[in-house]
Formats: structure tokens, sequence, C-alpha cells
């Protein structure tokens, strides 16, 4: 069945200060240069610009002179700043309509560790002897399952403070709720606590560090040569929070990684639709919004809600973009007794929304969406995977092979969908993917092998544990787990590539002959892919959800390229590409500081035609 349903919106937050900024001309080129203290050119280093009344950030890199270039902007006034770790910004103002270049000269300071991304904690925590390997591996599947590592890694406690951070969260469900004084006990963290206590304060305790930051090299080449606009989504209005803005989005890297308790949460996935313009999914209860819109050229927002019976606005999650441009999510209720799990279609042309509701007795949507070239929508749901034909307006039902277990019931969170119009799915939980086969109506399952050093460190008290352990979380797994999360299709290939968070690595499956094979990302400890995306050209797209970075694999040449993104903090759970006019556009929300970012990529020839 399908149901237009009530369309609401508020404001469009199109100030008019910000549209007349953006209505100058942009013919204003920003040059400069970075230098240390010493007058060493400085390559890698953020250059970010942001211009009074407008919810914008452009972000450039220098190259290996230390200069770097912005793309054109709008003339007008703009604060600047340039950000390298274990180096104090430097800050400027400049006037485009008067000066075109500003020059900037950074000082070291020795309190750098708040400025850190996740994966540079992740590298510094102590591994000298096989414990000190088993609470790491802990700290990285068990205690970040939820949020980056760097928010609780950037402060410091005893082992007494350490430990009463571990009674919380071992109460605590992924949605960051706590569930009460009679709530069973995460019993991976309980039976952990004493001992990760012991470590954490070794590592970030009050005395000095047992830890070893050996920092990455700044960003060069390809990397260096990105533009990145960031677009601050405003607060929800319901939440009556002071300010218009996240107050810490993460762009000042010296105030470290912000907490996601003022408001900031609720971005989730986010995708361009074939204007340029950017549409995300609101994953938190609301009065006024479903999903919101985003003005690529001016930032102006405007929220969409679908209307719930309890005044609430629908939730969603999942979000993509078919072939002709529609954008598509999932839709279900924000509170008890609101309407039916269901998938929605949006006309960005027209605004219009139309949702469809599964017929019963079909399990509904649970919210990850992908389409095949074909134009079928394929959505996950609670026990497997749902296939929408848009043309027919019918679902076809795929149930997982395996779903509840002695261990728990299983969690199916990422799909995707191939060239040949199979779709496939994964249980994050017990690292299972299952392949839908459109031909035949049947579903098979592959298990993906766990990460053997793990299994071979276990004492045999954990292997006890986990004898009996009844998985609670898909955030708190097994020390071997992968963790598979969310993937994506090679379009114009046979391939299939799946984020395992946990491993640290990409699973490459071949659609034909379910041969599945482990590509681990530079650094698999650190480094924990989220979504993939794969573009025309074959290359691998990911967001590593523990760190600020996005990162590219290049199967012909094996090769790997990090994109560092411009702040602190971004926590994304989603990446997607906007391919047009010979230019791609990466698409990353920034779920723990409410923001949205897009990265264009840039030549060497485009540079050096400015």
């Amino acid at each position: 069945m399908k149901h237009a349903r009530g369309l609401t919106h508020f404001g469009a937050l199109a100030l008019a200060t910000a549209l007349s900024a953006t209505s100058a001309q942009a013919d204003a080129l920003l040059t400069g240069a970075v230098t240390s203290a010493t007058g060493a050119a400085m390559a890698g280093v953020a250059v970010s610009a942001k211009s009074d009344g407008l919810p914008i950030t452009t972000t450039v890199f220098t190259d290996l002179a230390g200069r770097y270039v912005f793309p054109p902007l709008a003339n007008g006034k703009y604060h600047l700043w340039a950000q390298a770790i274990a180096y104090a910004a430097g800050r400027g103002d400049v006037d485009l309509t008067t000066a075109k270049q500003q020059d900037f000269r950074l000082n070291p300071t020795r309190d750098f560790v708040r400025q850190l991304p996740g994966d540079e904690f992740l590298a510094a925590l102590p591994e000298v002897s096989a414990d000190d390997a088993r609470m790491k591996t802990m700290v990285r599947k068990t205690c970040t399952g939820c949020h980056t590592p760097a928010f609780p890694l950037q402060h410091t406690f005893d082992e007494a403070g350490w430990s009463s951070v571990l009674e919380l969260m071992k109460h605590i469900n992924v949605l960051g709720t706590y569930q009460g004084d009679n709530h069973k006990a995460n019993a991976s963290i309980e039976s952990h606590q004493q001992e990760l206590a012991r470590y954490l304060a070794r590592a970030r305790g009050p005395e000095p560090t047992s830890m070893n930051f050996n920092l990455r090299p700044r960003p060069t080449g390809e990397a260096a040569r990105v533009v990145f606009r960031e677009y601050d989504v405003p607060l929800d209005p319901d939440l009556h929070l002071p300010g218009t803005y996240f107050p810490s989005n993460g762009a000042d890297w010296s105030l470290g990684t912000p907490s996601g308790m003022f408001g900031g949460y609720g971005v989730h996935d986010a995708v361009a639709d074939l204007d340029g313009n950017v549409w995300f999914t609101h994953s938190l209860p609301s009065r006024t919004i479903t999903i919101g819109r985003i003005d690529a050229k001016t930032g102006a927002f405007k929220a969409f809600k679908l209307d719930e019976p309890n005044g609430f606005a629908s939730q969603t999650h999942g979000m993509t973009r078919d072939p002709k441009g529609f954008i598509w999510f999932n839709t279900r209720p924000a509170a008890p007794g609101g309407k039916p799990t269901g998938l929605a279609k949006l006309d960005p042309k027209t605004e219009n929304i139309v949702v469809y509701n599964p017929p019963k007795p079909m399990s509904g949507t649970a919210g990850t969406l992908d389409v095949d070239p074909q134009g079928m929508i394929w959505v996950t749901s609670p026990d497997g995977a749902l296939r929408f034909d848009p043309a027919t307006e019918q679902f076809l039902e795929f149930k997982s092979v395996t779903y509840k277990t002695p261990q728990g019931i299983g969690t199916v969170y990422g799909v995707a969908a191939d060239r040949l119009g199979n779709g496939w799915w994964v249980d994050m939980k017990f690292d299972r993917v299952e392949k839908g086969d459109i031909k035949t109506g049947q579903t098979t399952e592959l298990q993906v092998p766990p990460v053997q050093a793990e299994k071979d460190r276990l004492t045999p008290d954990e292997r006890r544990l986990y004898a009996s352990y009844v998985v609670p979380d898909f955030n708190t797994p097994y020390p071997w787990a992968q963790g598979p999360r969310r993937l994506g299709a090679d379009k114009n290939g046979d391939t299939l590539w799946i984020g395992n968070s946990f491993g640290g690595n990409l699973a490459r499956v071949d659609i034909n002959t379910m041969k599945m094979d482990l590509v681990p990302l530079p650094n698999p400890e650190t480094q924990q892919p989220y979504e993939v995306a794969v573009d025309s050209a074959h290359n691998v797209w990911t967001n590593l959800w523990s760190t600020d970075a996005i990162a590219k694999y290049n199967p012909a040449t094996s090769q790997w390229t990090l994109f560092d993104l411009p702040s602190r903090g971004t926590e994304t759970r989603y990446i997607s590409l906007l391919e047009r006019n010979g230019h791609l556009e990466v698409v990353v929300p920034y779920s723990r500081t409410r923001r949205v970012a897009v990265m264009t990529l840039r030549s060497e020839s485009d540079l050096q035609a400015k």
C-alpha cells in the first residue's frame, strides 16, 4: 500500500544576510602559505574559511611548498584558521574585496592530545605484553562501539575513575540510554572491568602516560588537493536549546572531540541529489523533522516532517538516490502507537513524499537502503531484506538463513544491491553475510572468517565466558568479531565490498562465485570502516567512523589513500557519492556534531589553472 503522508516543514533558515552574501559573484581566489616557527614550509596543514552569517566552512590543505589555494569564494569577510596536530592554530581575518592572501606561522604546542583523531589514540595505546594486547582489543571493540575512541580517551582518570566510567557503560545501550539499575550488565565489560580500569589508568591516568604517540604524516598528493565544504545543521527547535547551531562542532581541534549531549546527534545518512543539494535522515525522536535538505550553494536548511498520530515526526535512518534522481528513505514510528515502518520516496523537484508500507505478514523496514541499476529498491528488515519495485509498487521478501541463535538474535544492518539485481545484507552481531537471489527467490549465507589472532589470545577464563556468552548488543561483540556493518556493490563490476568495522578490513566478495577474501586497511587496529560506496572507476570508498577520515581503495593497484576530515568528533555513519560532469563529490554526515560535509577532488592541473 502507498500513502501520501502529511508533509510539513519549519522555516528555511535562509537568512537575508546569508542569501545576500552568496549572491555576490564568486570570483575571489584566496591563497597563502603556512610555515613553522623556524620558517620551514608546512605541508598538509588544514586551512579553513568561514564567512559571517553563513553556515558553511570551506577547508583546503597546503601542498609540499606550504601553499594553499581556495576555490573561488564570494567576496566578503572571512574568518580563517590553520591547524596541524602538535601546533597551536593560526588565525586571521580577511576581506576578499581588498585582500586575496593570508599567510600563517604556526608555533608548536606541547599540549596536543585533545587535537588527536580517534585512530591516533588507538595506535598509541600500549601493547607491550599479551595482556596489553588483549586490553587494547577490548577498548577498541567493546569500549568504542558507540562512539569514537577520541571522546573518552581525551580525558584522564585514575583507576577508580575509569572503573566508574565502565560501571556506567555496562548498563548503557547503543543509543546512549541508561537501562536502569536492574538491567543485566554487559558480561564482557563486567568480567574485564578491573583489568580494563588498570590498563586505562596506566594509559590515560594522572601518572605519566604509557601511551606512545607516533603521529602519522599529514596529507600530501591527492589527499592534500581536496576541498571540503562543511554545512552546519540547525539544532532541533523541539529541544529548546540555546543558540542556533551546535556549540562545539569540532572545527577547533584544541577543544577536543565534543560531547553529543547538546542536540548534536540526529544526522545519520546523507546523499546529494542530481543538482548537488544535500538531503539527510534524522534518526532520533523529534516533533519537527524526519529528513532535512541543505542548499549546496547557500547552506540554507529546510526540514520536512512526516506526521505521526502522537505529534512526533516519523523517524528514519537510511537513505539512497536512484538513477532517476529520486531520494528513498525508510520510515519508523518515533514512539509507541505510531504508524508502521515503511519505505518513502521523495521527488527533490516537487518535494512530494509518498510512503509505501509492506503488506502483512511481511516484516517491516529496518533502516538501510540501496538501489540496483534497474531502479529496484532494497531495504533491510529486522530478519532479512525487502525488494521494492517502484513501477508495480510491489514488495518481495527475503529472510536471513540464520536469525535466532542460542547466543542471541541477529542484527541485520547494511544492505547492497549488485549489478545483477541481487540483494546482499549482513548480520553484524554474528559476522554473517546473506545473499537474496532474485532469480531463485532463495537466500544463501556466508560466514566472515574470525580474527584468529584474537581467538588465539584468549585466556582460559575468557574462553569459558564466551562459550556461553549471549551477545547483548551488536556494538559489544566477541573479541574476534569482524563486525560487518554496511556494504556497497560495484554497479559496473562483479564485486561486493563489506566494511568490517571491528576487523579493520574490507571483505571482497565475488557476486558470482561467492568467494570472499579480506583487504586490510592500512592500520587495521585503528581504522574501522563503516559504509562502503564504489565509484564508476571501481574505486572503493569508506568512512572511518572511529576516526576523522575517509579512505579510498584502488583495487587495480591495491593502494589506499587516506583523506583527513577537517573537524574532530565527526563520527560518520555513512558515505555516498555524486558523479556528474566528470567530477566526483563525496558526501559524509557528521553524526556527533550535526553537520554534513562534501569533499570535492581537485587534480594538479586544476590547481595550476588557478
